[in-house]
């Protein structure tokens, strides 16, 4: 029984392991998730900036090239101020160089107006690249070790898993028989707890065992369970 109990240890720390594997397979996804939508978060916050900046631009470029339109009709409406000969045609003539002057006043402040705006988003973009390298120089690295350790995770779990045929191959098929149904009925491996007579309580679920079930297990020459949540003991002397 001690050389079971002994291969059960090494059973349970290779099927810990794996479950370890198993739940950070799980999680990992979730990890890089995380990560990559903190960059793209600010990635995209850039972007609306970028866009927003070419907007502006394209609002002044238009409304300067709009005020030259403009410029370039009032002088031509001018010119025609002069050769006038009714009144008719000099009213008209009149209303269209008041047009003109407004649509190129109209112009001018829209160019103001968004030389502003541009300024601000200028202000806007340099802290939004700043959010953006901040986050990718944080997460970029973490992102990448994430990325590569869960690409070879099955590897790990694979040769792990392996190891497990060593021990279990040596452990008497009831005792095995034990840890198998105490592992599938709890969903995890973490199901061996070790006694001596400094601890005498079962680490799993924290209940002390009696001085008489401390004997006991200390002889191990039996397969013992936690009588309050069936975890296996097994004995392990007192660190000197």
């Amino acid at each position: 029984m001690q050389e079971d109990l002994q291969y059960l240890l090494e059973l349970s720390a290779v099927d810990k392991k794996v479950y370890e594997l198993k739940l950070t397979k799980k999680d990992l996804p979730v990890r890089i998730q995380t990560l990559k939508d903190d960059i793209e978060r600010e990635k995209t916050n850039a972007e609306k900036t970028n866009s927003a900046i070419a907007e502006t631009k394209a609002k002044i470029t238009e409304n300067q090239d709009m005020a030259v339109v403009e410029q370039t009709a009032l002088t031509e409406s001018n010119h025609r101020l002069e050769a006038i000969s009714t009144n008719r045609e000099y009213d008209a003539v009149h209303l269209e160089i008041a047009t003109h002057k407004r649509n190129i006043d109209n112009a001018q402040a829209n160019v103001i107006h968004f030389q502003q705006i541009l300024e601000n988003l200028l202000k806007e973009k340099e802290a939004a690249d700043v959010a953006y390298k901040t986050v990718l120089d944080a997460n970029g690295p973490e992102l990448n070790k994430l990325t590569e350790e869960l690409n070879g995770i099955e590897d790990k779990m694979a040769s792990e898993t392996a190891k497990a045929d060593a021990p279990r191959n040596k452990i008497n098929k009831k005792v095995l028989a034990v840890y198998d149904r105490v592992v599938k009925r709890r969903g995890n491996p973490n199901v061996i707890a070790a006694i001596n007579r400094t601890q005498k309580a079962c680490l799993v679920c924290n209940r002390t065992q009696t001085p008489q079930r401390v004997i006991e297990i200390s002889k191990k020459n039996a397969l013992l369970t936690c009588e309050s949540c069936g975890s296996i003991l097994v004995w392990k002397e007192d660190m000197v």
